[in-house]
């Protein structure tokens, strides 16, 4: 239980943190900005990326089968985005909405919530897991959830992914873990003072991104979109992990190590909407305030979603 309050605790007071901040420092909005990007810039290439590299080194005797967790989190998402565009439909959203809706079922936070409740309910070695999860994230949601979004937003012309740079974020973790993974297989011992490292390094990343998150938080018309956020409640929590979790467990991921890699899974499933899924609805033409209020409901739905998991996965 203490396990669980202290998630809790952590995701919301440092959002309402970064949210207080953002009037009592009074900074002029550019310059706020600039804060903001540079403590999650901080966070996402320096201490996410050295926590993955410490976890992976010092993971004993990597299964094989783990191999199955980067096609995992594609089906997530490719799931995610398909429950979501038929809820639209349903739903008779317009064009931009649906694109809106549909980036947020795709877009998930793994990185600051996931692997922070992953952490905490299950200690360092499930950063390497959330590490190879999410290892081609960067490259779906550039290379198919923002063509599907500019497509739904009614944008001309292909999109074309070589307008892309390739993403610093993608490079560093595929860098990060290519290093761990060699030293491991090396046989390299880990100095034990780096798992604990590790752990702590991904818990102030998290903190630090989800307080500057906070820094930029406008809660405006939140409530105008209550059906919406019911639906991608349904879409996130139940749809998600309904297909996901018995994938992970016919690809043997409940028996390695006690079961861990499964219960990670889960908790992965079961995430809310990513901040990048603010980003297609203001490129393209999409509505913005739908993707912002649908993105703080299915975060403030992590107050059920986490008390729920706690008794769900010693079952697993």
């Amino acid at each position: 239980m203490d396990r669980l309050l202290l998630s809790l605790c952590l995701i919301f007071l440092s959002l309402a943190a970064g949210h207080a901040a953002q009037h009592l420092l009074r900074m002029p909005r550019p310059r706020l900005e600039s804060v903001r990007k540079r403590l999650q810039s901080f966070a996402v290439f320096c201490l996410i990326p050295c926590s993955a590299m410490l976890s992976l080194w010092g993971l004993p005797s990597p299964d094989t089968r783990l191999l199955a967790l980067p096609f995992l989190g594609i089906v997530s998402w490719i799931w995610g985005g398909l429950l979501s565009l038929r809820v639209a439909r349903a739903l008779h959203l317009d064009a931009p909405r649906t694109g809106s809706f549909y980036c947020c079922g795709t877009f998930s936070n793994l990185g600051a919530v996931g692997a922070l409740v992953s952490v905490l309910f299950f200690g360092e070695k499930a950063i390497a897991i959330v590490a190879l999860f999410r290892i081609c994230e960067e490259m779906f949601y550039f290379g198919i959830s923002f063509p599907v979004a500019r497509r739904l937003g009614g944008g001309e012309g292909a999109f074309r992914l070589r307008s892309f740079r390739p993403d610093p974020v993608l490079l560093l973790i595929l860098t990060a873990l290519g290093l761990g993974l060699a030293l491991n297989m090396l046989g390299v011992p880990r100095p034990a003072p780096l798992g604990s490292l590790a752990a702590a390094a991904m818990l102030f990343a998290t903190v630090l991104f989800l307080f500057a998150i906070g820094l930029g938080l406008r809660l405006s018309r939140v409530s105008c979109y209550a059906r919406e956020a019911a639906a991608l409640a349904v879409v996130k929590f139940i749809g998600v992990p309904l297909l996901l979790v018995p994938l992970a467990a016919l690809a043997g991921l409940s028996t390695i190590d006690g079961g861990l890699p499964l219960r990670v899974v889960t908790v992965l499933s079961c995430m809310p909407v990513a901040m990048t899924a603010l980003v297609p609805p203001a490129l393209f033409g999409l509505d913005v305030d739908m993707a912002n209020a649908l993105w703080i409901f299915s975060t403030l739905a992590l107050v059920v979603i986490l008390p729920v998991l706690y008794f769900v996965l010693p079952l697993l």
